[in-house]
């Protein structure tokens, strides 16, 4: 009983640590998230208010925030306000009651709100990404929450880095995001693909050649089986970059 409390204390340790190391590769650039639900028929002047809030308090720098509309998916007709790519020391420093940034948002953007979902923390693994300004400037992007099994980011990180290669190769952005809260059932990671219509997102780029032409014939589906066997489920959405 020892001997087996001793593995599973070591095993637990040098979970801890992996993910730690993660950690401290990211935790500088992290991007908040929040879902908005407007009241039906208000949509526009919701996209308004919030432009003119934005405007106002998150034009640039540390704070600065971005409306995206999700098009697609399980929360179809809702609304991400992201603020970021930003730091946590800037979550510590951001705007305030005491400047009118709470009470903008309470009189002129709340009134307009059926709901509010999740509320996230996401960060941003540079190492595993590939084109943060294309996304910047696309119309859309396809965005995933990736739940894997427990023990297998390892083998998530060596998929992540050939999709980021293969990514590049072909000029389209890749972006890996994790997740630093537990959440039972929860995404551990996230990813980010831009386009900039629709019509493009339904053709056929030749991800798969371009891939076995970077390692070799039939890598391809061993990817994809290799993908489903560390992952349990993830949930993708189609957004619109609002502002």
């Amino acid at each position: 009983m020892k001997k087996m409390s001793l593995i599973l204390g070591l095993a637990l340790f040098c979970t801890f640590i992996a993910f730690g190391q993660e950690k401290e590769e990211k935790k500088t650039v992290v991007v908040e998230s929040v879902y908005i639900l407007p009241k039906r028929g208000m949509s526009d002047k919701f996209e308004q208010a919030i432009k003119a809030h934005n405007d106002k308090f998150h034009p640039e720098g540390d704070y600065v925030a971005g409306l995206r509309k999700v098009d697609y998916g399980q929360k179809a007709g809702w609304y991400v306000w992201i603020m970021g790519p930003t730091t946590y020391a800037a979550l510590d420093t951001r705007p305030k009651k005491e400047n009118g940034h709470h009470e903008d948002w309470d009189k002129n953007i709340d009134p307009l709100v059926e709901k509010y979902g999740p509320v996230n923390l996401w960060n941003f693994n540079e190492k595993l990404s590939f084109g943060m300004d294309l996304v910047k400037k696309s119309k859309h992007y396809e965005a995933w929450a990736v739940d894997i099994k427990r023990g297998q980011y390892y083998r998530f990180k060596a998929i992540a880095e050939k999709l980021m290669k293969t990514s590049e190769s072909l000029g389209v952005a890749f972006l890996v995001f994790n997740n630093p809260l537990h959440t039972p059932g929860g995404a551990d990671v996230g990813l980010v693909w831009n386009f900039d219509s629709y019509d493009a997102w339904s053709q056929d780029i030749g991800f798969m050649k371009a891939y076995e032409k970077l390692y070799g014939k039939g890598t391809w589906q061993n990817m994809i089986e290799e993908w489903f066997d560390i992952m349990v489920d993830y949930n993708a959405e189609l957004r619109s970059i609002v502002q």
